[in-house]
């Protein structure tokens, strides 16, 4: 007999990798200030920093300046190209037959 897993259950990977014993002496004993394993404090301060990249590249910075210019175009528009109209025909098309997509 086998038992279903739940849908809440956590999941592990095994990551290895080098890194100059200085930075994993800091890490150890950063760890030990804070009551955690290496492998608890390592996991928290990957995760830290991969969800900071991955905001920051999620997110476009505009000077104010340039701010101002796209609010100006989005405000006025431009006329639509011959290429974006046959885009759009193309897209009303296809999503007129495809019966596996829910447009």
């Amino acid at each position: 007999m086998t038992m279903a897993s739940s849908s809440n259950e956590t999941h592990y990977a095994r990551l290895s990798c080098r890194i100059d014993v200085r930075i994993k002496q800091r890490a150890e004993e950063a760890a030990a200030l804070l009551g955690q394993s290496i492998t608890d404090f390592t996991e928290l301060a990957l995760a830290e920093k991969a969800n900071l990249v991955l905001a920051q590249h999620a997110t476009i910075a505009l000077s104010e300046r340039d701010f101002e210019r796209f609010v100006t175009h989005i405000d006025v528009g431009a006329a639509p190209t011959a290429a974006l109209q046959q885009a759009v025909e193309r897209y009303k098309l296809d999503a007129a037959n495809d019966t596996t997509v829910s447009w």
